[in-house]
């Protein structure tokens, strides 16, 4: 069976057959030219034509396999060159700015954290410039750009940058431009859930997943369809913003002007609220002291009804979409969504259960299993996303400058 989508050999193809054999090596490691003919629908010149110019460029390397004893040269096999260049991405959430340096082949070289006021813009620009300058004193390597992850949704709609858990006060996106300009490097950004979507895809649990659903777990509560590796965006690009599905009837009042919305019961804001903190607080509270002692009243109920709406949020999203998977990633201490998922079994009936088997994933539900915000690593692969993915639909809003993928390689002969 081949395992990624068909190429084409006309020359004026030749930059997506490159982000085809590219993503072919990202997905399975060191391969060699045959493997790639094997499981690809291009012809061994375009292949071999392919990989020449990606080494020529130097995002792939090339290593002779360790030979068998058999006659003539043993194969080549490229793999990702992970000294090719990195990226920065940031991840915005309210009251606070959390960045990192990512290269090539996912690996973090660097984070760093500060505190933020998100509603005052000089104050976000200077605070993301100053995570910038300390990234990129850091890098040795060609820096591909920033991206810039912040929760939803965006544009002219009532619910956008309205509430604690939304960058409250912005009117525009303008201040990315901002940064744009001052850092001289190409810019995208995204919504936190996208990013992180796009985080797993590429170098998490998703990785074998073109159908999933990204349950983002932050401060808010977000989400994304992704469908055929590509995200699902919607008429205006805020699909899937799942915080703000009323899901109790009667329930709390929420800040998008709804009641019963399952980000009220469902995020970090609404344990802040429980535990009597405010949202900064909220991330120094002793979380595993906490579920160890299991003393605390005000945190036990939180816990045990937050576990019930993520029952609720499973259901509706398997008997709506029919992901084969819901990956949980965010910001959230992975210790505790591990406690809530752990409370919401059994999971409600839904089109999902009892498909365990051939082809389906083990588990309906996947962690995250990066330690730090999955959107941190979406956010810096946007800058490279189009070299490392052949879909034609790339899987975030972007802004940027109009620069050549291969002049950012410092290749301009490849076109």
């Amino acid at each position: 069976m081949r395992s990624t989508g068909r190429g084409a050999t006309q020359q004026s193809s030749a930059p997506y057959n490159r982000r085809v054999v590219l993503d072919f090596i990202r997905q399975h490691g060191a391969v060699s030219r045959k493997d790639i003919v094997d499981m690809v629908s291009l012809s061994p010149q375009t292949v071999a034509n392919s990989t020449n110019d990606l080494e020529a460029i130097g995002l792939i390397v090339s290593r002779r396999l360790k030979a068998e004893k058999t006659r003539g040269q043993p194969p080549i096999a490229f793999e990702l060159n992970p000294d090719a260049g990195a990226a920065i991405g940031i991840s915005l959430e309210p009251g606070r700015a959390s960045a990192a340096l990512v290269n090539l082949v996912g690996d973090v070289r660097l984070r760093v954290d500060r505190q933020v006021d998100t509603g005052d813009r000089s104050a976000i620009l200077a605070g993301m410039l100053d995570l910038v300058s300390q990234l990129r004193k850091a890098s040795r390597e060609r820096l591909w750009g920033i991206g810039v992850a912040l929760p939803g949704p965006l544009g002219a709609t009532e619910l956008s940058f309205v509430g604690p858990t939304a960058l409250e006060g912005w009117a525009d996106l303008s201040v990315l431009d901002e940064l744009r300009d001052i850092t001289g490097l190409p810019l995208f950004y995204s919504v936190d859930s996208v990013a992180g979507a796009l985080g797993e895809t590429l170098f998490g649990v998703a990785k074998s997943l073109d159908n999933f659903f990204y349950l983002h777990f932050g401060l808010g509560l977000g989400g994304a369809l992704v469908v055929n590796r590509a995200a699902y965006h919607g008429a205006n690009g805020n699909a899937t913003e799942i915080g703000h599905v009323p899901l109790v009837p009667g329930g709390r009042p929420c800040y998008c002007g709804n009641a019963g919305c399952l980000e009220r019961y469902l995020s970090m804001h609404s344990l802040a609220e429980a535990m009597g903190v405010d949202d900064k607080q909220v991330w120094a509270l002793p979380i595993e002291q906490l579920l160890r002692e299991g003393t605390n009243s005000a945190f036990t109920a939180w816990c045990r009804e937050a576990a019930e709406r993520l029952r609720d949020a499973v259901c509706l999203i398997e008997n709506m979409l029919d992901p084969r998977a819901i990956v949980i990633g965010g910001s959230a201490p992975k210790p505790l969504v591990e406690h809530l998922l752990a409370l919401a079994q059994p999971l409600r009936h839904s089109v999902r259960g009892g498909l365990a088997g051939a082809g389906e994933p083990a588990e309906r539900i996947v962690l995250s299993q990066w330690q730090d915000d999955s959107s941190i690593l979406g956010a810096a692969v946007l800058p490279i996303y189009e070299m490392l993915s052949p879909r034609l639909e790339v899987l975030q809003q972007e802004r940027r400058t109009e620069v050549d993928v291969a002049d950012l390689l410092g290749h301009p002969g490849i076109k």
